[in-house]
């Protein structure tokens, strides 16, 4: 059960990646294709996101070698999911953005966290 692990972990980073350098080098355009418009404070908060989340993946993607030596980034993944999930939802809630732009992360996010929790080596972590 740890190869699908190793594999939605790496999936799961390498489309962190992807969104974090959006954030970084085209935060307006991303921002209007969620139907969003920023100044440049929006802009500074998205880059300094996209650093953030660049980073966070790319440790995610050296976790994905061994996972339960390093454990604890999987639970981070887990539950940076969960939350990420909960953001997008309380956004929708609050009508920070539509459902339409929101579901796409929402699906992603929801499909991520069940995966992990699914992939989890419950076995392997509770025996050491």
């Amino acid at each position: 059960m740890i190869k699908p692990l190793k594999v939605t972990m790496i999936v799961y980073a390498l489309i962190g990646i992807l969104f974090g350098l959006a954030c970084i080098f085209i935060p307006r355009q991303l921002g209007a294709m969620f139907g969003q418009e920023g100044g440049p404070t929006v802009a500074a908060l998205s880059a300094s996101y996209g650093f953030g989340l660049v980073a966070a993946c790319i440790f995610l993607i050296i976790a994905a070698r061994d996972p339960i030596k390093h454990i604890l980034w999987m639970k981070y993944a887990i539950v940076f999911a969960i939350l990420s999930l909960a953001a997008e939802l309380y956004s929708v809630i609050l009508g920070y953005i539509t459902l339409g732009s929101g579901l796409t992360a929402i699906i992603l996010h929801a499909v991520f966290a069940i995966a992990f929790l699914v992939f989890y080596p419950w076995r392997a972590v509770k025996g050491s």
